[in-house]
């Protein structure tokens, strides 16, 4: 009996200096975040709805997210006017350790199209938040299109549809097709040659680490150019130390980015392959 009434005592201790423990924990660390969707580089037709899906884990307890989305047109083009640029800044509540967020959202049906940046931080019940300088906060760029932007055509010498442009090394690349506008007129274009980061997965949202070749054009009160005749002057060529630098899969791309007189950008690329 009394080997029983020690051994009562002894879990009681261990129980009771358990609890204390757990009650001096500090927390310290800030949660996590893994967004599903969107992925960088996805476009969405102003209108439409953006499909946010991420995962908040904490290792005590959650306790709110923030989301951000807010132009990031400076950079891109030189715009004098914005017609209607989207924004969106929203906390909402988070709980437990682990929360699974589907949210939609809406997008203006008036937005003016170009990129945007799209942020999620998050919070803990200690006061631990993710911060950008560990990367635990989340930042990417999505673009939101609308049917007054401008368009781009690549076509070949022809003037027909072209799905990739053909070069040989060390030669002066062609490079043919139309930038326009159909429901107003054009301001400034950029054009571009280079790879592409490989988190820029859709068409709209190219983004360059290094170019070979950049070029800024003022077209204001054009409906529409020609891309010949914007790189005339230009004389552009890759040489085999350029391709060496790409990695397995990575192509270069000719890049445009054109921005209206409304401030809609667009921004278009196609592939260069090589002999």
């Amino acid at each position: 009996m009394k080997n029983l009434i020690l051994s009562l005592l002894l879990i009681a201790v261990i129980v009771f200096a358990s609890c204390e423990k757990d009650d001096d924990i500090v927390d310290i660390t800030a949660p996590t975040i893994t967004l599903e969707g969107p992925v960088n580089g996805e476009t969405f037709p102003a209108g439409a709805a953006i499909l946010f899906d991420a995962l908040f884990e904490d290792d005590i307890e959650l306790a709110t997210f923030n989301l951000t989305i807010h132009e990031n047109f400076d950079g891109h083009g030189h715009g004098r006017i914005m017609v209607t640029p989207f924004a969106f800044d929203q906390s909402f509540p988070l709980t437990g350790k682990s929360d699974d967020i589907h949210k939609e959202i809406a997008i203006s049906a008036d937005a003016t199209a170009g990129p945007y940046h799209f942020i999620v931080e998050a919070i803990d019940n200690a006061g631990n938040s993710t911060n950008f300088a560990d990367d635990s906060s989340i930042e990417l760029e999505i673009w939101i299109t609308n049917e007054e932007m401008p368009y781009v055509l690549f076509q070949d010498a022809n003037e027909n549809e072209a799905v990739v442009y053909g070069g040989t090394v060390g030669d002066a690349l062609e490079f043919y097709g139309e930038i326009g506008d159909e429901v107003g007129t054009l301001d400034h274009v950029e054009i571009m040659v280079g790879h592409l980061e490989e988190s820029a997965e859709h068409d709209h949202a190219r983004i360059l680490e290094e170019a070979i070749y950049e070029g800024d054009f003022e077209v204001a009160g054009e409906t529409s150019v020609r891309i010949e005749d914007l790189l005339a002057n230009a004389t552009i060529t890759v040489s085999q130390a350029h391709l060496d630098e790409l990695e397995e899969g990575e192509h270069l791309h000719l890049i445009v980015v054109a921005e209206d007189e409304a401030g809609n950008i667009a921004s278009h690329s196609i592939e260069i392959h090589f002999d």
